[in-house]
């Protein structure tokens, strides 16, 4: 399997350490968080598995390049955009969830405009990259940071203050029933791979997923789940913790790196996870642009003027929508619509998956 496969799904994993994911899952920790993690794990390798199978049959080809040569355009155009829009969504949930970390523990004296309108002018580079060099940017990152990630993530583990007793009372809550919301949430982290149904035109070989695969994205997904969930425990404590706005800001203002040149390591955690959630951002607004140009025609445009057009207006739509909800949204509308988003998980994995399968029955006919 390619390599950038398991980069977009580490991205993706990555970014969800510090977002929204821990406050969902701590707050169902008495109501089935652990059994729900498990049946997620199983989940994502087998969606994984399902999806890399059946894009292996067309290597180098997009879903959009699938769907236009094989579906009739009254079904694929409907079908792309809901895809697109639900690319968009995933973005702009993360755009906003770190908009609001930064305002709280980074720069409260700022505007939520400025973030905002910071992160966006950044990612607005990605959106017209071409997709080969998103690639690139992706290992680069993934190559200088994720080294700084696991020696944080090392101390973490090895410091004296968080107490495994309290992770042992977590474990006991095991015989709960698992939760819909909680499953679709842990199930987001495997995702990643999804942006293949884009990136997949970079890839040439036909692509495999066996067992060594399978245990390699498991062992990823359960060493992202079980840090995400119970570190936070250990260190906060059980009682209580689902209260908690955003459980690993508060476990890292814990830890201080005592002979290092920033004492609070809070600061170096809030910036490497920023630049993780850069890329993941770009990473879905660029797959999200290319179905919008597909189902929309912009790609066949004969001149480069009204394709230049159009993709600007597409673009300063992104902007407009970003800007208004990260404006208008609450804290409490923020998780609300955030589980809503997890929850149509399922059904949007069962749809791409039906489109695949008809995509490949047609094909084959």
């Amino acid at each position: 399997m390619s390599r950038f496969v398991y980069f977009l799904i580490t991205t993706n994993m990555i970014a969800n350490i510090a977002a929204s994911l821990p406050r969902v899952l701590l707050s169902g920790s008495n109501n089935g968080a652990i059994t729900s993690m498990a049946l997620a794990l199983i989940f994502g390798v087998f969606a994984t598995w399902s999806v890399i199978r059946l894009l292996s049959s067309f290597p180098g080809k997009t879903l959009p390049e699938l769907m236009e040569t094989y579906l009739s355009k009254w079904l694929f155009v409907p079908l792309l955009l809901f895809f697109a829009i639900n690319w968009y969504v995933s973005g702009l949930a993360t755009l906003i969830t770190y908009s609001d970390i930064l305002l709280r523990y980074l720069t409260p004296e700022m505007s939520i405009y400025s973030i905002v309108g910071t992160f966006i002018l950044f990612i607005t580079f990605g959106l017209v990259m071409k997709g080969r060099s998103v690639l690139y940017t992706i290992e680069i990152i993934l190559v200088l940071l994720v080294p700084i990630i696991l020696y944080f993530l090392l101390k973490v583990y090895l410091d004296r203050q968080l107490d495994w007793d309290n992770v042992g009372v977590a474990i006991m809550n095991v015989n709960s029933f698992p939760n819909y919301t909680l499953f679709t949430a842990s199930s987001y982290i495997f995702l990643g791979f999804f942006d293949m149904l884009y990136f997949n035109k970079y890839i040439k070989k036909k692509m495999k997923f066996g067992i060594k695969e399978g245990l390699i994205v498991g062992g990823m997904g359960f060493f992202v789940l079980f840090t995400t969930y119970f570190i936070p425990i250990g260190f906060i404590g059980f009682d209580g913790i689902e209260d908690i706005l955003y459980p690993w800001i508060v476990t890292t203002d814990s830890i201080r790196m005592k002979f290092g040149v920033v004492e609070r390591i809070i600061f170096i955690f809030l910036l490497i996870f920023l630049a993780i959630a850069f890329l993941n951002i770009m990473i879905h607004w660029h797959v999200s642009l290319k179905f919008f140009q597909g189902a929309l025609g912009i790609d066949k445009l004969e001149k480069r003027k009204k394709r230049t057009i159009a993709n600007s207006i597409l673009i300063i739509a992104f902007w407009t929508v970003s800007i208004v909800v990260a404006v208008k949204i609450t804290e409490y509308g923020l998780f609300k619509y955030i589980n809503y988003f997890y929850g149509t998980l399922p059904f949007l994995f069962i749809l791409l998956m039906g489109t695949l399968m008809l995509v490949k029955r047609r094909a084959n006919s």
